[in-house]
């Protein structure tokens, strides 16, 4: 027969009763109540007020700098926009995106063939000037000449024999005449015919006298040179010479070559296209008028020239200013520079210039500056971002204290000096307003404590535990109030 399973019965709380044991535990929770209810009343109460915190700065003797900066992008030094001055059909490009060049190099070639038969049409153009310009200068052949000669010398000798004739003429005239008369009845014939013979000789040697002149002429004016005919032909040939170096200047131009060494950025056009006159290479002007970076004046992306070349060797960095710090920028003012591609990299440079236009954005005036880079280096490219830094303004060897501790009072400038426990609203004389720290040019004297404005928290006013915030800057520090 199995056995009954046994009946479990509870054990008793020990010391005592169940209720007894819960009573005691809410006693003694009430006892830890009250403990703390007394505690924070004498906080709260009892307590005395914690003295005031007094922040305060000292006036030191060192340098004030004002600086302002601005962030933009690196622009290669130079930049070429390189083109063909004339129009063709490319028939080889040589280089590629990317591509390092060296000035002279050939970069392309456009058909010639338009160029050369240009160029030989004004080459035979110029021969032809040439040949009539030596026709004007020696106008007769050696015959020729001789011949006219020869007739002018026909001329004289016609004239000396007429001259011989008439004189034998006149002569025999003359004896009849002196025979017959006045006795024979042939005087008056004789005299009559003395007189026409005389008259017919006169006009055979004025005949004979005129073929002379004009042999002479005929001779002088065929064997002397034209002035003007000369200076003429001479502008011809003059003319024609240049029409041959302007066809062989089209023809060169054929071929493009690299004007300075750099780095090809762009690259409009294959081979097989038709690419035209250009108007040649250009440059930028570095910084003349600093541009925005990535606008047309730059010559960079959108450009329409054939071929760009960048000149890497150095770099200009291009960054907007406000327009209230761009007023206060001058050129060759001392710039620390610094690239967010380039971690630890700080390179000097100076203000190149400014742009005299603005540039607004969502009505944010800007101006463009140009900074040269004092210095290169080969991990920077064009493009990168670039942080400038440019000192304004700098005293050196100045007595200065933190800008929170100068006040304006009454058209006053004041600062509170702290001494023995006291402070004291002191007039001062300032200088220039650095970005920290304010020149004091009489009224302190260094090693002076003066007072700041207290820090206020999202709990109130600072109580001075906090040693960064009670410093103030420049050796400052804060103290209880009543302390000395």
């Amino acid at each position: 027969m199995a056995r009954p399973a046994p009946t479990l019965k509870p054990l008793p709380p020990p010391g005592g009763s169940w209720w007894s044991s819960t009573h005691l535990w809410i006693v003694g929770l009430a006892l830890v109540g009250l403990v703390l209810v007394g505690l924070i009343a004498r906080d709260t109460f009892l307590a005395k007020p914690a003295a005031a915190t007094v922040r305060l700065g000292t006036a030191t003797r060192g340098t004030v700098a004002s600086v302002v900066s601005g962030t933009g992008s690196l622009e290669p030094a130079g930049r070429m926009n390189v083109n063909f001055r004339v129009a063709g059909q490319l028939s080889e490009v040589d280089v590629k995106v990317g591509d390092r060049v060296t000035t002279g190099q050939v970069l392309a070639r456009i058909d010639p063939a338009v160029q050369q038969a240009n160029l030989s049409q004004a080459q035979a153009s110029l021969a032809s000037a040439q040949a009539n310009l030596q026709s004007v200068q020696t106008p007769l052949t050696w015959a020729q000449l001789t011949q006219l000669q020869h007739q002018l010398s026909n001329a004289q000798q016609n004239y000396n024999d007429t001259v011989t004739s008439v004189n034998s003429q006149n002569n025999a005239d003359a004896a009849a005449v002196a025979a017959d008369c006045p006795a024979s009845p042939n005087c008056n014939s004789d005299k009559t015919k003395q007189n026409s013979d005389q008259v017919n000789g006169q006009i055979r040697i004025n005949q004979a006298a005129q073929q002379i002149t004009s042999a002479r002429d005929n001779l002088n004016v065929q064997s002397q040179v034209k002035p003007n005919s000369i200076a003429s032909a001479q502008a011809q040939v003059a003319s024609a010479a240049a029409q041959v170096q302007a066809a062989q200047l089209a023809a060169n131009e054929a071929t493009l070559s690299s004007p300075t060494s750099g780095v090809v950025t762009s690259i409009n056009g294959v081979t097989g296209e038709m690419v035209g006159a250009g108007g040649g290479t250009t440059a930028q002007a570095p910084g003349t008028i600093a541009p925005a970076p990535g606008s047309s004046s730059t010559g960079s992306t959108g450009s329409s020239a054939f071929m760009v070349i960048d000149d890497t060797s150095s770099y200009l960095a291009v960054l907007p200013f406000a327009e209230t710090d761009a007023a206060r920028l001058q050129p060759n003012q001392a710039a620390s520079l610094t690239f967010d591609a380039v971690t630890g990299l700080t390179i000097s440079g100076h203000l190149l210039s400014v742009s005299p236009s603005a540039t607004v954005v969502s009505n944010v005036v800007d101006y463009y500056a140009t900074f040269v880079l004092n210095r290169s280096d080969p991990r920077l490219r064009t493009g990168m971002t670039a942080n400038a830094s440019v000192t304004v303004a700098q005293a050196d060897n100045v007595i200065r204290v933190p800008n929170a501790a100068v006040h304006t009072t009454g058209g006053t400038t004041m600062v509170t000096v702290y001494s023995k426990g006291e402070q004291i609203p002191t007039e001062v004389v300032t200088g220039l307003v650095g970005d920290s720290t304010t020149e004091i040019k009489a009224g302190l004297n260094e090693g002076d404590r003066v007072v700041l404005p207290s820090l206020r928290t999202g709990t109130g006013t600072t109580n001075g535990s906090n040693n960064l915030l009670r410093g103030g800057g420049l050796g400052g520090g804060g103290i209880r109030g009543g302390g000395g």
